[in-house]
């Protein structure tokens, strides 16, 4: 058993017999013992195609240099199904392989989901090598699975209106056909196909519609949805009005407002012209003090001409004494 191999250690190694009564042997046949830089990668069985619901074993292969060191074998991801593992030397050249066997019930989760097989060595020292890994991709052919309808309008829809339904479905292969049906007492009449389906909706077209989605593997039915159309009605064709009722009245009320303006305008313009032609002196004559002026003053009408009132009505006497005498008029009596 060589320990710690080292990459240095590829050669061809020979056995010699050695006994005590000095007999010597040399086996012509060498064993070639090759170092390599890191684990190789196991041999995983290859799987193209499967049906939903099929059993599926996955077999992961390699060599193990020493029996008393075997390989540790992973499955990713984990607890993907059922693992079995064994040992077996080979016919051919005696070498001891093995194998890890992985079993599962393929289902539609399974699509397109890598599985792998890690390996790693344990090292005489302790711990182990890098882990090399074999990935496989599976294939699962499944029938239409949980269709979805969908009603693009929500709530009631007035009569005379477009609804559209959608539908659609996961499938491998995918869905080539889309057939509505419309449910009455637990019979269905066929509506249309495709992935959408578009009505101009009338009040007998009330009820309940779903949609069936159909692959070569199969087909599937989706959950029903409710279609609810409102009769058109007199009271419907009121609302409709309504709008244009509140904007009349809004212009009614707008014309009677101008035309008061214009009434009160012209009443006051009248009032104005009748104090005029009474001859009334109620506003200022307006003149311009000259052409240069920025700005044109406002001339007030000169006052008439009155004749100046006595000085004695209007000063005081005793003042004008004092005046005269050059004497404070606190000190005359």
């Amino acid at each position: 058993m060589f320990h710690s191999f080292s990459k240095n250690y590829s050669d061809t190694y020979f056995f010699r017999l050695d006994c005590a009564n000095h007999v010597k042997f040399n086996f012509v046949d060498g064993v070639i013992i090759t170092s390599l830089p890191e684990t190789p990668p196991p041999l995983l069985t290859t799987v193209t195609q499967v049906l939903e619901g099929a059993q599926v074993r996955l077999q992961c292969s390699l060599p193990v240099p020493c029996s008393a060191l075997p390989p540790s074998i992973t499955w990713l991801p984990r607890d993907s199904g059922q693992e079995q593992t064994q040992m077996q030397k080979s016919v051919e050249d005696g070498q001891t392989i093995t194998t890890s066997t992985l079993t599962f019930i393929a289902s539609a989760e399974h699509h397109k989901q890598n599985i792998s097989c890690s390996v790693s060595y344990p090292l005489t020292k302790g711990g182990s090598s890098q882990p090399s890994l074999a990935t496989q991709s599976l294939n699962v052919l499944y029938a239409p699975r949980v269709p979805v309808a969908t009603l693009v309008t929500s709530g009631p829809v007035s009569e005379g209106g477009a609804v559209t339904f959608t539908c659609w479905s996961d499938a491998n292969p995918p869905v080539s056909l889309y057939t509505w049906y419309r449910a009455d007492s637990g019979k269905l009449t066929k509506k249309g196909e495709g992935e959408t389906l578009v009505l101009q909706v009338h009040q007998n077209d009330s009820g309940v519609y779903l949609c069936e989605a159909q692959s070569p593997r199969g087909s599937q039915r989706s959950r029903p949805v409710s279609l609810e159309v409102n009769a058109t009605t007199g009271s419907s064709e009121n609302g409709v009005m309504i709008p244009y009722i509140i904007c009349g009245v809004l212009l009614v009320l707008c014309i009677m407002t101008v035309a008061v303006d214009v009434y009160k305008y012209q009443s006051i313009s009248r009032r104005l012209k009748q104090i005029e032609l009474k001859g009334e002196q109620t506003y200022s004559d307006l003149r311009t003090c000259s052409v240069t002026a920025d700005y044109d003053q406002l001339q007030p009408r000169k006052p008439k001409t009155m004749p100046s009132p006595d000085v004695s009505d209007y000063e005081n006497t005793i003042t004008l004494e004092a005046n005269f005498l050059n004497q404070p008029p606190s000190k005359l009596t």
